[in-house]
């Protein structure tokens, strides 16, 4: 998981408090992170002009760059070292319809359009107002134009800054890279005696546009809740080589190898087992990638008290008639923080 995608699930995660947060901190503008007020703080009948001109500029300055997030909703003023740091809330007129007409602009902003654009209602008050929060991938298309003006923007700094066309040739005639996503397979949980054992393939696939070769992943299990729980790992895949430390292990692909685009491979399968009293968080973290592209990172952290509710509410029905076996995705998401895995059998 990249910066980009960090700063759209903590918001998404923490809710007005990380708004709260950035404001407080003095937040500045930076590489991945936008903050823009809307022109009419959505309060008109359409998205207006301006919001809509700020959007294209950062689909292409990010989409054409690392991504990023626009935080929607909050004002800017500049701080002593002259950078424009979050300073003011100024919710969203009913975020929801905010952000679907955002959605209806996306395509005719840029050209080619991104399909890497999500946008995220966060309602804060009864009346649905609140901000709203717009996630712009790394784009596998690029470079990408600005519709109205014919410019290629991409980030730096804290700004959206044009390029030249020159400049686009030595960053974009270049090979495209492959570009892997995780899944997760959630296998039956298992009880014995007062642990609940879970265990999760770790499934990489390929959503670029060229073969990945030299497959690559680690997890480390920094703390895995309490002194009875453990982490441990088992190979599934031939072509791999495995090597184990204590609540660590690392994966790497021989040359045999290869992810052809939109081909997946289950890398390894790792187990945690949860066993009270839990007097420290949960945090594991890892990475996966491929020798041509960036590695991609992800954390799973929650606190004991989290950990500790989840083991709460599953222990008592695990193994019981009141127990459907198709609860076991939603529930492991749940203590992992994750949004998107499958079942295995």
């Amino acid at each position: 998981m990249g910066r980009a995608e960090d700063l759209f699930e903590k918001i998404k995660c923490e809710g007005k408090t990380a708004i709260e947060e950035f404001i407080l901190t003095r937040q500045s503008e930076e590489l991945f992170l936008d903050f823009k007020r809307s022109a009419d703080n959505g309060s008109g009948q359409r998205l207006h002009a301006d919001d809509r001109k700020n959007l294209a500029k950062a689909i292409s300055g990010f989409g054409n760059s690392e991504g990023g997030v626009i935080v929607w909703g909050v004002d800017c003023s500049r701080g002593i070292d002259s950078a424009d740091v979050a300073s003011a809330e100024y919710p969203v007129h009913d975020v929801r319809r905010f952000v679907s007409w955002l959605e209806g602009a996306i395509s005719g902003c840029t050209i080619p359009p991104h399909n890497g654009v999500t946008n995220y209602p966060l309602v804060t008050d009864s009346q649905g107002n609140g901000f709203a929060v717009t996630y712009i991938s790394k784009s596998d298309n690029m470079p990408h134009q600005e519709i109205s003006t014919k410019r290629y923007y991409i980030r730096a700094g804290s700004d959206f800054v044009p390029v030249s066309h020159d400049v686009l040739v030595g960053m974009f005639g270049r090979r495209p890279q492959p570009k892997l996503k995780s899944n997760y397979l959630v296998y039956p949980l298992t009880k014995k005696g007062i642990s609940i054992t879970i265990r999760v393939g770790l499934n990489v696939s390929n959503i670029g546009l060229i073969i990945a070769d030299d497959l690559f992943a680690a997890m480390l299990a920094i703390h895995v809740g309490g002194s009875g729980c453990s982490f441990a790992f088992t190979q599934v895949t031939g072509g791999f080589r495995y090597f184990e430390n204590r609540n660590s292990f690392s994966v790497l692909g021989d040359d045999k190898v290869r992810l052809a685009p939109s081909a997946w491979v289950e890398i390894a399968q790792f187990f945690l087992t949860l066993k009270p009293p839990f007097d420290k968080e949960l945090r594991i973290e890892g990475a996966f990638g491929c020798g041509n592209a960036p590695p991609m990172r992800f954390v799973f952290r929650k606190p004991k008290e989290h950990v500790q509710a989840w083991y709460d509410r599953v222990f008592p029905i695990l193994n019981t008639p009141e127990f459907r076996d198709d609860q076991r995705t939603v529930l492991v998401n749940e203590l992992f923080g994750i949004e998107t895995s499958l079942e295995a059998n």
